[in-house]
């Protein structure tokens, strides 16, 4: 089994030397490692190439795409060979265990993706970091009551699956609605709870928050009352506010809004 890793990378300097360093560490179980420039203006390069000198480096300047970030990954996915694909963001430290996992639970065929528990730790902003210790806090006792399959955004899949499915669409939650089809194609999708990756730049800005709820309208396992009740509990006010928002004016202004 063959295991690519694919990172879009976007101005990413104040969190690839905390985020490459753990990526080093694991090396040794890709068959390669690929980074997609995305229109990067920063030292990212500079700091990529001297963790990672003989990896694939891939320089996007231009888009075909409305949404950016779901076409840089769709970019990387079509260029890794591996069996296996592990789509990765620049701001995480990740869990060493994670490769063992990718193998054992990708030796049954019939698994599509697999997504992995990440916790929140904010580098620079000591509020967002105590609201994300809530946060990590309320997932970890919830997971407990809640075992069905969690979407995080931190995932693997089978490269086979991907090209049965057709990719990432060009929409504001590419992620959500790619699990969707996954399981719609016949395809098992599992959460694993246990592990330990870090999440340096939690989703708890008001952009992200509002960027979220823009992305719930569009989903249709969300509606008003499971938002607003998501808004309050993960002390999230902006998520409902892009989610009214895109009801009103519709997805792609409500995005200009921001």
């Amino acid at each position: 089994m063959k295991i690519s890793v694919v990172m879009p990378v976007h101005n990413e300097e104040a969190y690839l030397p905390y985020s490459l360093p753990s990526l080093k560490r694991i090396e040794h179980y890709f068959c390669e490692v690929i980074f997609v420039l995305d229109n990067c203006t920063d030292k990212s390069k500079t700091i990529i190439q001297k963790h990672f000198p003989e990896a694939t480096i891939y320089e996007k300047q231009e888009h075909k795409w409305n949404f950016y970030a779901a076409e840089a990954f769709q970019y990387g996915f079509d260029r890794a060979s591996g069996d296996i694909i592990w789509a990765l963001a620049a701001d995480l430290i990740f869990d060493p265990a994670i490769p063992n996992i990718i193998k054992n639970v990708f030796a049954d065929e019939k698994i599509g993706t697999v997504c992995f528990r990440y916790l929140n730790y904010d580098l620079f902003n000591h509020w967002n970091m105590v609201k994300g210790s809530y946060d990590n806090v309320y997932k970890t006792i919830m997971q407990y009551f809640r075992r069905e399959a969690r979407h995080t955004g931190v995932y693997a899949f089978r490269r086979q699956m991907m090209l049965e499915i057709g990719g990432l669409a060009d929409i504001v939650s590419e992620y959500d609605e790619f699990c969707r089809r996954v399981t719609k194609n016949g395809w098992k999708l599992v959460y694993v709870p246990s592990t330990h990756l870090l999440h340096l730049r939690p989703g708890l800005t008001a952009k992200k928050q509002y960027m979220q709820g823009v992305a719930r309208f569009y989903l249709p396992s969300y509606n008003l009352s499971k938002t607003l009740l998501h808004s309050f509990v993960h002390l999230k006010p902006y998520l409902i506010t892009g989610y009214l928002h895109a009801k009103h004016y519709g997805v792609e202004l409500a995005g200009s809004l921001r």
